[in-house]
């Protein structure tokens, strides 16, 4: 083995460069020049350091949370399978529930005021209207959408924490996907056939919308959607339910009989002004983009947050927007110079037609 470079001997197990006898000494400003060098790579280095901590420190902690709740979630009971009906017309059931926003907190609205909406008005309001649409229709599927901003999340709230009753942590790990959960069971019990399909909100970003170094992918409604799922066991996967949560995608197309449903949460479009604070422009054409260029056909497209229930013809298209559960805000008053009424959304659709029925289901 070769031993060390002649010019290096060895001093307190370090390796040190010997002097020469013509080696000049440094200049100060040689000095100051490397001394400026060395310092912006040290900073630059405890930058990245800092970074790779931060990330694996803030993923370490969902990982473990999740885990954590996961483990002592109970499964919510099945309920009995209800009789399908044997009429000749068929329709099938399409529920849109978009901004539920659990954890924010208005002069009327908290997580508490969005379960009495959840159990005593909205799913009182839909058994009534399938049982009645049941007297002329076989309506034994649904087709539950799933569309963002289920949790109020916590980049939105980040200089308001007096506008949010609970962490993003316990709203997607114990209260909206509990709500989630005992919605989905609800309609199970009314119908022998569930299908349920979720997609990301803008309030579920972990991290601040602009540079933020987790892809959109990361998002607490993707977790809050899979705890859901989880919680309602063995009812989920089997003929009773099935579940999609769309991970890397901010999109889903769902086909309902032969016509094709475009999914999103809303937040793709730019601008505002337009009818209520809703960009009709910017909507119309990528309505009109993604008609060529989405791999899968649809020709309706449902979506949310705008908090304003609101429907637009386009050409052969229809685009459908949904209420929120919320209500009060300054969001609301800013951008849509209104207080907008808490709604979510409930059509009957032909399988081979299409929605028939479109009901705004009003809550207070």
């Amino acid at each position: 083995m070769e031993g060390p470079h002649p010019s290096l001997h060895q001093q307190g197990g370090r390796l040190v460069t010997k002097k020469k006898a013509g080696d000049k000494k440094p200049t100060v400003e040689e000095h100051i020049e490397e001394s400026a060098e060395v310092a912006a790579l040290r900073r630059e280095i405890r930058r990245l350091q800092r970074q790779i901590r931060h990330s694996a420190g803030a993923t370490a902690m969902v990982v473990g949370a999740v885990q954590d709740a996961l483990a002592d979630i109970e499964p919510i009971p099945m309920p009995p399978r209800p009789r399908p009906s044997r009429k000749s017309r068929r329709e099938v059931a399409v529920l849109h529930l978009s901004d539920w926003q659990i954890g924010s907190l208005t002069e009327n609205f908290d997580s508490s005021i969005a379960r009495d909406r959840i159990h005593d008005q909205l799913l009182p309001k839909i058994h009534q209207i399938v049982e009645a649409r049941r007297e002329s229709a076989a309506v034994n599927e649904i087709v539950i959408l799933v569309g963002g901003d289920m949790v109020d999340g916590s980049s939105m709230r980040a200089n308001q924490p007096w506008e949010v009753d609970s962490t993003a942590l316990e709203q997607a790990l114990y209260a909206c996907p509990g709500l989630i959960a005992e919605t989905c069971s609800s309609m199970a019990a009314l119908f022998p056939k569930v299908r349920v399909f979720s997609v990301r909100g803008n309030h579920g970003r972990i991290g601040p919308t602009k540079g933020n170094a987790d892809p959109k992918s990361v998002n607490w409604d993707t977790v809050a959607s899979e705890v859901a799922r989880t919680q309602l066991g063995k009812l989920v996967d089997g003929e009773r339910m099935s579940w999609t949560t769309e991970v890397e995608g901010f999109f889903q197309v769902i086909d309902i009989g032969s016509t094709g449903l475009l999914l999103i949460h809303g937040d793709q479009f730019r601008g505002s002004g337009g009818f209520a604070g809703i960009p009709v422009y910017s909507i119309v054409k990528k309505m009109a983009r993604w008609a060529d260029s989405l791999p899968h056909s649809w020709s309706v497209m449902m979506m949310g947050h705008y908090h304003n229930p609101t429907s637009l013809t386009i050409g052969s298209r229809l685009c459908y927007i949904n209420g929120a559960l919320k209500s009060g805000g300054e969001w609301e008053l800013e951008e849509l110079a209104m207080s907008t009424r808490p709604a979510q959304r409930l059509q009957f659709w032909d399988e081979d037609r299409g929605p028939i029925v479109d009901q705004v289901l009003w809550l207070e």
